[in-house]
């Protein structure tokens, strides 16, 4: 019955293809995230699953990943499953690192996206396939960059930078010249990025102005021309140029707009918000710093290049007396902080520990002794958010809405103690203060709407290190106030997290059951399973399964 569905698939599209190179250059011009292409890719798929054709059913679903707008992580899955019939360790590499891939960039989801790479590397460090190696290893310089070891992830993209460029101008396919031409801009602009962290300018400068020059007026490389303005404005920015640094920052937002690369559209409007500061424009300064943060409150990623527009919005507002607004800035400023710490302490540890390769283990001793200097700088950043917030609570506690809020859900506790005749001692015997607790039920207020919770291996001690607190405090609230154990609070708000997600959108219902386990935190997808079938009465599976139902009901 399959194959005959297979086969009505195959002969009822409008392509009767005799090799799969005629599915492929029927689709090869449309543009990433068309989801057009699947009139070809669909017949493509059918037809190398039914002859069996692991390799060429990779290759679909890898296109398949480029075309789909919101099913990217379901394919990327099949594809490494078809990868995984093929026993091609190559093939398997380049599926990890798609996958990887997809999360760095269209979702800048560091964490599994440096899972995936880690999982690519073990097939890829030891591969001839040298595209595919320099490939995983500009990867892994992406994400030390993003860390702050600059020098280091430099010394990566350098050597990226002299197998992409090609020296030899060997003759290549077209497919295979475009890909290293897009590898080489990109090498240089990640080049161009370490240097203006090393202060390093006018080399900074120069790379923009050779990766401008070979991109040209190429259209298929509009995202690499956006990449060198903003390496270029930034320049200009630092030679107080700000009308040109505005100039060029406007050019390189079109592209990253089209795209909707967020993070890089986030540092052009925080250097925007910077020159127009500059020039005088405080409202100009403030709207675009107000962008900023309107990407952080949709993806929940910023770089901690950009945190000072945070802090910029909080002395603004504090100097017009509008407090409201100084408080959000300043509860915002404390989720960046956590999150950026959250994000350096998980990376950074898996990076050395399973990135081990002979030519990152020569920096590890200075990386080491640099690191902990970072975290005195968060801590002390985090502090600072925390002094802030525990001012303002202080000057504003009886008209503070929120401040109400939190003594309501204390007197109501207290009554509901009282009615199920628990002695208050039992209950409140912590022997701290209302206020301190009232600050840590913000504080998870906070963890909860900053969904820090999808952080793997979060254990107590790492939320109350968090916090600000200690295990058995933040255990007894949690018990408390939560109504559950530290594991049950976590494994509800998981749950609810990725229930919402399948009802609210269709293309989580077309994932993996790992993949739904990975997506709201969990390690373990036994652990996950048990967890959704004890919360919402039926196995995801069967929750999906109904959902589809319902769907086709309406």
């Amino acid at each position: 019955m399959k194959e005959l569905i297979f086969f009505l698939i195959l002969f009822a599209s409008p392509v009767n293809g005799q090799d799969f190179n005629d599915y492929r250059m029927r689709y090869d011009h449309y543009d990433e995230d068309d989801s057009a292409a699947f009139r070809y890719l669909r017949p493509y798929i059918a037809k190398a699953r039914l002859e069996k054709d692991y390799r060429e059913l990779a290759q679909a679903y890898k296109d398949a990943v480029s075309f789909s707008p919101d099913g990217k992580i379901s394919y990327a899955d099949s594809m490494i499953w078809a990868a995984s019939k093929t026993r091609d360790r190559d093939l398997l590499a380049t599926g990890y690192l798609t996958k990887g891939t997809v999360y760095y960039f269209n979702y800048r989801k560091f964490k599994p996206a440096l899972d995936e790479y880690l999982k690519a590397w073990e097939y890829a460090q030891h591969s001839e396939n040298k595209y595919l190696y320099y490939k995983n290893l500009y990867h892994i310089g992406v994400v030390k960059s993003y860390l702050g070891y600059y020098k280091e992830a430099l010394e990566i993209f350098e050597k990226c930078s002299v197998f992409f460029r090609n020296p030899k101008a060997i003759p290549e396919p077209p497919n295979v010249g475009f890909n290293r031409k897009k590898g080489y801009l990109n090498t240089l602009h990640q080049q161009a990025v370490c240097l203006l962290h090393l202060n390093r300018n006018p080399e900074a400068e120069d790379l923009a102005d050779t990766g401008l020059s070979k991109v040209g007026a190429e259209s298929d490389f509009y995202l690499e021309r956006s990449n060198f303005y903003k390496v270029k404005g930034i320049t200009a920015y630092r030679k107080k140029q700000d009308t040109l640094a505005l100039r060029l920052l406007s050019i390189a937002l079109a592209g990253f707009e089209k795209k909707n690369d967020f993070t890089n559209a986030t540092v052009a409007y925080y250097y925007k918000g910077k020159s127009e500061h500059r020039l005088g424009n405080s409202e100009n300064a403030v709207h675009q710093f107000i962008k900023v943060d309107s990407v952080f409150r949709k993806h929940f990623f910023i770089l901690p290049e950009v945190r000072e527009a945070y802090e910029y919005l909080i002395v603004f507002y504090h100097r017009r007396g509008e407090r409201e607004q100084e408080l959000y800035y300043t509860t915002q400023l404390l989720k960046v902080d956590q999150i950026i710490s959250a994000d350096f302490k998980y990376l950074s540890g898996k990076i050395y520990k399973e990135y081990d390769t002979p030519d990152l283990l020569k920096a590890k001793k200075r990386l080491e002794a640099s690191a902990p200097y970072f975290y005195l700088i968060i801590g002390g950043l985090a502090v600072f958010s925390v002094w802030q917030l525990i001012y303002l609570y202080r000057r504003r506690k009886k008209e503070n809405a929120l401040y109400r809020k939190y003594l309501e859900l204390l007197e109501r506790a207290e009554i509901q103690q009282k009615d199920e005749g628990i002695p208050m001692s039992s209950k409140r015997d912590y022997k701290i203060s209302d206020k301190a607790l009232v600050t840590l039920l913000h504080k998870l207020e906070i963890f909860e709407k900053s969904r820090l919770f999808l952080e793997k291996g979060l254990t107590r001690y790492a939320l109350s290190e968090t916090l600000g607190t200690n295990e058995s405090y933040l255990s007894k609230v949690i018990n408390t106030y939560k109504g559950n154990n530290f594991n049950g609070y976590l494994n509800q708000l998981r749950i609810g997290y990725i229930t919402q997600l399948l009802r609210e959108s269709s293309k989580y219902r077309n994932y993996s059951v790992e993949a739904l386990s990975n997506e709201c935190g969990f390690t373990d997808r036994s652990k996950f399973s048990k967890a959704f079938t004890e919360i919402n009465g039926l196995s995801p599976g069967e929750f999906v399964a109904q959902l589809k139902r319902e769907s086709l009901e309406l």
